[in-house]
Order: C-alpha cells, then structure tokens, then sequence
C-alpha cells in the first residue's frame, strides 16, 4: 500500500512539474447543409474564450479546455409571398441562429520539440451543452437594402440537440513554452436545429427553411493562448 501511494504521489508530482494553466480564446466559423437549392447557407462567424490545461510530456502533450464556443447557422431564402413583419418591398430574408455552448475539448497533440518552438499536430475530441440560443431576421429589398433584424434570445424550439459531441483535427505550434497558435476542422456528430420547423416562432417556414438537414454546425477554430 505505501508502494502504491508513493507512486502515485510521485506520478502527480512529475505532472504538475510539466502542467501549465493558460488562457484561450479565438474566432470560430461554423456552416451547415441544406437541400433546397433555392436557399443559401452562409458561414456563422463568432468567438470562444476560455482557459486551457496544458501537460507536456515530450513529444505528447495533453491540453483539456473549458470554452465558451458560440456556433450557428445563417440561410438566406427568395420570399414568394409577404412573411409577417417583412417591408412590401422585401425579396429576401436572412435567418440567423447563434447557438452558445459549454464545451470541453480535450487535444491529443504530438509534436516535435524545439529550442524555443514546438510544432504539433492534434486530434480534439469534445463534448458541449447549449447554455445560450439567439434567433435573428433581417430582410433586404431589390436594392440591396437591409432592414434592421430583431432578435429572440432564450427561444429553445428550434433546437433538437442541447448536448453536443464531436472531434476535430488540427496544428499549432508552442513558442517558450507561454504562447501558443493553433487551427482546427471540428465535426459536430450530433444534430443540433429541429427539421420541419420556423426558425423563429410566428414567421411563415419556406420550404427551404422546412428542408434543412444534417445542421452539424462543423467548421473551423483558430486560437491563442497564453500559458503561465
């Protein structure tokens, strides 16, 4: 017994001697997939913050993080008719969901250690529940105007899936050991927007907005972070 605890207290004792707690935030872009052909989906450009664990083991390391990680979708549809709300001279309408999430991403890195530079690659598997959902509509006319959006916040009927999986793959790279760069492609394994349903609740749903499928939110993470 006293064999066991003294390698466990010196296993704990040879990770904190290579552990860093840091800071992160960065810029996140997400998309997702619809049928309709008359729709178009754009990218959700938003943000996450914040703090990561770093334990360098050489030419392994493993960085656990606690994030705040804002993902979403946006569709763009041709009005036939005059959706509640809209401007008589009003063609189109923009939906846009953000969708904030808790999420704890766990990187796997293997790289290359450097005099004052360490360059890596990492597989991310991760985990997240929705604590934050925010719907906008805005319409643009012929000329290209756009009417100011209104916002629900707190609105949950459009989402299916509050928690969230997934895993992601990327590259950074560590500069002495404080600063660090990384980018990444994430997959979301799990559908996160209700089928068959308005985006916001009182509007009249296109069928494009009725066909979407497959809302994975995937898309692309760039970080940094600063480590102590």
């Amino acid at each position: 017994m006293k064999k066991l605890i003294i390698v466990l207290a010196a296993l704990c004792m040879t990770i904190a001697a290579h552990a860093q707690f840091g800071v992160m935030a960065g810029v996140t872009s997400t998309e997702t997939d619809i049928k309709d052909a008359a729709a178009k989906i754009g990218d959700v450009t938003q943000y996450h913050v914040g703090v990561a664990f770093k334990i360098n083991l050489g030419l392994i390391a493993i960085q656990p993080s606690l994030l705040y990680n804002v993902k979403g979708a946006s569709i763009t549809e041709q009005l036939s008719g005059k959706p509640a709300g809209a401007p008589e001279d009003a063609e189109s309408q923009t939906i846009e969901n953000k969708t904030g999430f808790l999420e704890l991403p766990v990187q796997i890195q293997v790289g290359l250690p450097f005099p004052g530079v360490r360059p890596y690659a990492f597989a991310e598997p991760f985990v997240g529940y929705a604590i934050t959902n925010e719907s906008t509509k805005a319409f643009t006319d012929a000329a290209g105007q756009t009417t100011a959006g209104t916002a629900q916040s707190g609105n949950w009927d459009n989402v299916k899936n509050r928690l969230q999986y997934g895993v992601g793959l990327g590259a950074g790279i560590d500069l002495f050991d404080t600063f660090q760069i990384s980018v990444r492609y994430f997959w979301n394994l799990g559908e996160l927007y209700n089928d068959g349903q308005s985006t916001l609740s009182g509007d009249s749903a296109s069928s494009a907005i009725d066909t979407i499928q497959e809302q994975k939110c995937n898309g692309i993470m760039a970080s940094v972070a600063f480590f102590f």
